[in-house]
């Protein structure tokens, strides 16, 4: 080859080589100017970025702050270069927080970590932060952290879990959350020397005030009877609503079983003060069962025993208390079984109405007769009204029974008067019960069997318990003045026994007042001042009120009440309660008790033969 063409290969090849640089450059050039867009991309990202982005090298220093951290720390990014980070995290997850960093040393991927940081409103806040180890990069130096403000995602879970957990209304614990701080107590029973219990509390007569004043008056009572709990127990002691009217309550490393009476006992007391509910007094009591949290016991175990123990003690009369015993058990089984004898004894029509004379305490003549419900059955004998009346009311049953009662006594009225040759009808009392004063056909209940047995009505009185006066509401009121509409007479049985309030004497329709027999008891008892009968039959003589005296025993108590101004009187005295045949045959015959004048001058019987004094059930 000579030398031209040597010279030309050697040109070639440089050109190649010029043209290969040349692209190289090129290229080059084109990374760089890529970077710089990348870089410039990633700078508008950092800066406009809601999350921050730090830096922090091996000492814990910041070494960058993105823009961002002005919104979440309140201070300029500049700041916090040099400053230590776990200087702003909350003291309490400090440890948390340098453990991971300290982990990060040469591992390679992100974690992540939540904790508190002091927030722009110096406040502390929650912040979510990934983690990234890039130490080993010449540009970077350090390790990455993205931290990101997640304060309303905390607040939210907080208020799910919360509601999850806590009543809604009373924001008490629920079942969910009481059933667990109890499964906690069953687990450090073997361990504790002092006792556990749980309190299960049902509201008495809360159906009352739902259906007269509203179920508004009824969230607010439920809310107040919650603060009432609260002020009862101990900081530390947990309250949950279960549901309705029904509340339950841990205590925890009591002294004694005692000590839980008196709580129970504290809590009756605080809940029987009336509360003050949109202008008017409203009075509720409460049934409390006790059960003791034992090792190997579930949650569910302790409360359904404290349940029974409830109902055991309502079972008994409103307003106690019970502690849990094993025979309970069969007591509920007995009274289950009593309930589903009741219902059958219903639609057979087995329950039956006996009758009680009401007299003229001056004369002795017979004003009238106050209807009783009785049952007999087959097996058990005649079951006291005691036994079955407070089943009637909780199951509901109560309603049928009245009816049942309005139109026999109604009826048998009516034909009495026949009997009465020409004299006045007697007057015939029924008891209606607070379960079916709130029901909606209790007018036309009363009107068909006014019209059904062509009784007049001012003959018949319907005898009302205080408590169902006691809530004052524009409902109860309607339907007393729908009931006197019907040209009826209303009274208020066992007066003073309940939760008197003069004021509903002057705002309600009343005509009768019936003095319980404990107040009558007193009466002509050496020893003993009847300054309760007193009052009440002074009482109704200033508010025009007719007073009859019940559980009258002795002729003494009979003329002490007649002193002191009652009318009217009823009791063993005179006669006890007797089948509608056998009053009616004493009827055929006009009889009455003796006077007062006769009775001291001999001693003449009463009005009926000893064959028809009949043991009161």
């Amino acid at each position: 080859m000579n030398f031209v063409a040597l010279l030309v290969v050697a040109l070639a090849a440089s050109l190649t080589a010029v043209a290969i640089l040349a692209w190289r450059v090129r290229r080059v050039r084109g990374d760089v100017h890529a970077l710089r867009r990348s870089e410039a991309r990633f700078r508008s990202l950092v800066q406009l970025s809601s999350d921050v982005t730090l830096i922090v090298g091996g000492d814990g220093e910041i070494r960058y702050a993105s823009p961002a951290a002005q919104r979440t720390f309140g201070r300029r990014a500049s700041s916090l270069e040099g400053i230590k980070l776990l200087s702003l995290v909350h003291p309490d997850d400090v440890t948390q927080a340098g453990r991971l960093l300290g982990a990060l040393a040469g591992e390679p991927g992100r974690t992540s970590c939540e904790w508190r940081v002091r927030g722009s409103t110096g406040m502390w806040q929650w912040t979510e932060n990934t983690t990234t180890d890039l130490s080993h990069e010449p540009s970077v130096g350090g390790v990455v952290i993205n931290v990101r403000d997640i304060s309303e995602r905390r607040t939210l879970e907080s208020r799910l879990t919360h509601q999850a957990f806590h009543d809604a209304l009373t924001r008490l614990a629920n079942r969910s959350l009481f059933l667990n701080r109890v499964s906690h107590a069953v687990a450090r029973a073997p361990r504790s020397q002092r006792p556990s219990v749980v309190l299960f509390l049902d509201l008495d007569d809360f159906k009352k005030v739902n259906d007269s004043l509203g179920h508004g008056v009824g969230d607010e009572l439920l809310i107040a009877v919650a603060g009432r709990l609260s002020t009862c127990v101990r900081p530390g002691d947990t309250i949950a609503r279960l549901g309705g009217d029904e509340f339950a309550i841990l205590l925890e490393e009591l002294d004694d079983m005692g000590h839980a009476v008196q709580i129970a006992e504290r809590i009756s007391t605080a809940l029987r003060t009336p509360f003050r509910m949109q202008g008017r007094d409203v009075f509720i009591g409460v049934s409390i069962g006790i059960a003791t949290v034992a090792a190997g016991d579930s949650p569910e175990d302790v409360l359904r025993n404290a349940d029974l123990a409830m109902y055991f003690a309502k079972g008994r009369d409103k307003g106690r208390w019970a502690i849990y015993a094993p025979e309970m058990h069969q007591h509920v089984m007995d009274r289950l079984e009593l309930e589903a004898d009741l219902r059958a004894a219903v639609d057979a029509g087995d329950i039956r109405v006996e009758y009680q004379p009401i007299v003229h305490l001056e004369s002795g003549d017979m004003y009238g007769v106050e209807a009783l419900v009785r049952w007999h059955h087959a097996a058990r004998g005649h079951v006291a009204p005691s036994r079955f009346v407070g089943i009637a009311e909780e199951t509901g049953l109560i309603v049928p029974i009245g009816r049942h009662v309005f139109h026999e006594a109604c009826h048998r009225a009516r034909e009495w008067r026949m009997h009465r040759n020409g004299a006045r009808p007697l007057c015939i009392s029924v008891n209606l019960s607070g379960r079916h004063f709130q029901e909606a056909s209790l007018i036309d209940d009363v009107r068909e069997a006014l019209r059904a047995s062509g009784l007049e009505p001012w003959a018949l009185t319907l005898e009302i318990t205080e408590s169902v006066l006691m809530q004052r509401s524009d409902a109860t009121l309607d339907k007393l003045r729908a009931l006197k509409a019907l040209g009826l007479r209303l009274a208020i049985d066992d007066f003073g026994t309940g939760y008197s309030s003069l004021g509903y004497l002057q705002q309600f329709p009343i005509d009768m007042l019936k003095i319980d027999r404990t107040f009558v008891d007193p009466v002509a008892m050496p020893g003993s001042d009847p300054v309760l009968a007193r009052a009440i039959i002074a009482l109704g003589k200033t508010l025009g009120i007719e007073t009859v005296a019940e559980g009258i025993e002795r002729p003494e108590q009979r003329e002490g009440l007649r002193a002191m101004g009652c009318t009217l009187g009823q009791g063993y005295l005179f006669a006890r309660p007797m089948a509608a045949d056998e009053l009616a045959a004493s009827l055929i015959e006009p009889q009455r008790v003796p006077s007062v004048a006769e009775a001291h001058a001999s001693d003449r019987p009463p009005i009926f033969p000893p064959s028809l004094l009949l043991p009161e059930f």
